[in-house]
């Protein structure tokens, strides 16, 4: 309560400041020393350049402004809008000089009285001023920086008329989306010009001002809802509407036509990079003539829209079993946050596993009517495909690639009792090597692995990879538990195909004034996380995923570069994951509904996420060259074991179970393969002959 009621004093001399500065600022010498800017200078007025962003290949993929800023003749403008703003904004607007000197009294008063901080007391022309003059304001002193809006909008108010400030309001004045004046915001919004709006668009349009993009229709539909209805209210008691009229208008549902960002090639990431514009230059970064400089890939952008749609169509139609789900109607758009969510959704994010930057981002099936970028906004389990992690904390204690894992059943105690996770592997499976039980996703291994690791190191190992949601110290996250950001699990893996070093994942590489001045640059340094050969043995098993395992969908699917990842399945088939590497690349694939219900029975990651995974690959190295095969660092070395004992191979292994095995240095092992015939004698003789050979 004191410190509510310190702050309320606080605000309260801030407002009788201002209440002085209103009455006695009437001098220009008194306003030209707090630095304002000349309100001449909007006889010549003309809206800020648009900002360009572009794509690697510097060609050009969005514009974020274009035509976000219609200049519309007053009279076109609707009285239901004019009036509103009145009303909702500045009811005393046709009767005060800029300054309502009334209104900073009543704020005063409001705030003592109900011991709130709500009361505002903006002018429409005091709104207009930091409308119009975003960078030109004092910032240092909120004082004194009050102090230049009174002023100005005393000037403007004796050098324009009343219909004049509003005409410029209603075509200045931000309304979210990146869309400025209500023109632009009606056509952005509704697809109509603001002439022809109903009652319940314009309220809308007028309720945007208070907060733009928390009563975004888009992102924040029941949010927006409540707003206009509020608005109705207001202006019900303001006298600008009738109450029959205003009931009508609230039962009126939003419909909003596609956003333009649906029209580019990558409208998801044009929407990640406009949201970090604003954050870094402020809220008019759209209309500031930035030149913004990604490392979007606009080939492997279009192969990863057309394969997550080709991907998702085949689910609905059966492909995969019965879908049992609605399907959207192909050019109908709904309401977001009202039906968008039933339907099947999915994700693809690519990055350059050595800078981080983004290659591509599609976070959504559909832009027009989902703006909810999952690749960034999602949390979900990842399932099977955290266990890279796990397998590769647990090499970090002294496993190896050939040591074998018992896959029986295992029971873990817990807060709650005993934890029995289920496996799919078939129960004659009595053990498997490291290798071959990530390969085959064994459960049981997958658990008998994290306890070696222990939870700790696994926690502080995914730490280290860049993962920051929450992890709890449960044995469940050996399988995939803990909810992960999708953008940050796919930059984890980076670590695996790039040596041992964490990336963060980055959007915008340079940022460039007009005249190619460089305002900011990305300082995106990787760091080395974890020892190159631990990566390596991790990515390694990661390619028999792949070529013998769960992922083997790949491989069926024709794609046969150099390609390593992990597939993830959640209980009872509600996410699909594939998160895949190749030299290239490191990316991922998740399909899944954003209220997670079942997908399709047997869906696991290999089945519908793999597969996409392919399509994207396989169209774009269509026009690439086959990168190299991943080659090991020089700390790790490489034997001949038989598969099966897991020891060093002797002439009697049967071939086909023979194979190169890596370790980290003095984890090798030392005894021959008792398997397969042959004696202690033979068997020296063959390592006193094969040191032989290797000297000559």
């Amino acid at each position: 309560m004191k410190s509510s009621t310190a702050a309320i004093t606080k605000r309260n001399i801030l407002l009788a400041g201002l209440l002085a500065s209103a009455l006695a600022c009437s001098h220009d010498a008194r306003a030209q020393a707090a630095g304002c800017p000349d309100v001449a200078t909007l006889r010549n007025y003309r809206p800020p350049e648009a900002t360009r962003v572009f794509a690697m290949d510097k060609s050009l993929i969005a514009d974020l402004s274009g035509q976000r800023r219609v200049v519309v003749d007053f009279k076109e403008v609707p009285a239901v809008i004019r009036d509103g703003y009145v009303a909702v904004e500045d009811r005393r607007f046709w009767q005060h000089g800029g300054i309502d000197v009334r209104g900073i009294g009543r704020a005063m008063w409001h705030d003592l009285k109900s011991l709130s901080l709500k009361e505002g007391f903006s002018t429409i022309t005091m709104q207009l001023v930091r409308q119009l003059f975003p960078d030109e304001l004092p910032l240092s002193q909120k004082l004194r920086r009050k102090t230049c809006e009174i002023y100005l909008s005393g000037q403007i108010e004796r050098q324009f008329s009343k219909t004049d400030i509003l005409k410029l309001y209603v075509n200045q004045v931000y309304l979210g989306d990146g869309l400025y004046g209500v023109e632009s915001a009606s056509r952005g919004y509704f697809g109509k010009s603001v002439s022809n709006v109903t009652t319940a668009e314009g309220a809308l349009l007028v309720g945007l001002v208070k907060n733009p993009e928390g009563y975004n229709p888009r992102k924040h539909y029941l949010r927006a809802i409540e707003r206009r209805n509020l608005v109705l209210d207001i202006m019900v008691r303001e006298g600008v509407l009738k109450a029959a009229d205003a009931a009508r208008a609230k039962t009126e549902p939003i419909r909003l036509v596609p956003p333009i960002e649906a029209a580019g090639p990558a409208p998801y990431f044009i929407a990640e990079v406009r949201a970090e514009l604003r954050k870094r230059f402020g809220e008019n970064a759209d209309v500031s003539g930035l030149r913004v400089y990604t490392g979007i890939d606009p080939e492997l952008q279009r192969g990863a829209r057309a394969a997550l749609t080709a991907g998702i169509k085949a689910i609905e139609n059966g492909t995969y079993g019965k879908y049992r789900w609605p399907k959207p109607v192909p050019g109908v758009t709904v309401d977001t946050g009202a039906v968008a969510a039933q339907y099947l959704e999915g994700l693809i994010v690519a990055l350059d596993p050595h800078t981080g930057e983004v290659r591509a981002l599609v976070g959504g099936r559909d832009f027009n009517q989902s703006q909810y970028d999952r690749v960034f906004q999602a949390r979900r389990q990842p399932g099977s495909s955290f266990k890279p992690i796990v397998y590769a904390a647990a090499l970090q204690q002294g496993l190896t690639l050939n040591t074998q894992i018992e896959t029986t059943p295992v029971a873990v105690a817990n807060v709650s009792g005993n934890w029995r996770p289920e496996d799919h592997v078939p129960d004659s499976v009595r053990t498997l090597s490291l290798r071959d039980a990530l390969a085959r996703s064994s459960n049981y291994a997958g658990v008998r692995v994290g306890q070696f690791a222990g939870i700790s190191n696994v926690i502080h190992t995914a730490r280290a990879l860049g993962i920051t949601t929450p992890i709890p110290a449960y044995p469940s996250i050996f399988l995939g538990a803990a909810e992960v950001i999708p953008v940050e699990f796919v930059a984890a893996y980076a670590a695996f195909d790039n040596g041992g070093f964490r990336v963060k994942p980055q959007l915008i590489n340079r940022v460039e004034d007009t005249r190619g001045n460089v305002l900011w640059r990305a300082q995106n340094t990787p760091t080395q996380v974890m020892d190159p050969g631990i990566a390596f043995l991790t990515l390694s098993m990661m390619e028999d995923v792949v070529d013998h395992g769960t992922a083997g969908s790949i491989r069926r699917a024709g794609f046969w570069m150099p390609a390593a990842g992990k597939t993830g399945t959640t209980n009872d088939y509600k996410d699909a994951w594939f998160v895949g590497m190749t030299p290239d690349y490191v990316a991922g694939v998740w399909i899944g509904f954003d209220r997670p219900k079942t997908i399709v029975a047997g869906g696991e990651g290999g089945r519908l996420a793999a597969p996409i995974w392919a399509g994207m690959m396989n169209e774009v190295y269509k026009t690439r060259p086959a990168p190299g095969a991943w080659v090991p660092p020089a700390t790790v070395s490489s034997v001949a074991i038989d598969a099966e004992s897991g020891l060093l191979a002797t002439p009697s292994c049967p071939p086909e179970q023979v194979r190169v095995e890596y370790f980290m240095p003095g984890t090798e092992p030392h005894d021959y393969c008792p398997l397969h015939g042959g004696n202690g004698v033979q068997k020296t003789l063959e390592k006193v002959w094969q040191g032989i050979r290797h000297v000559f």
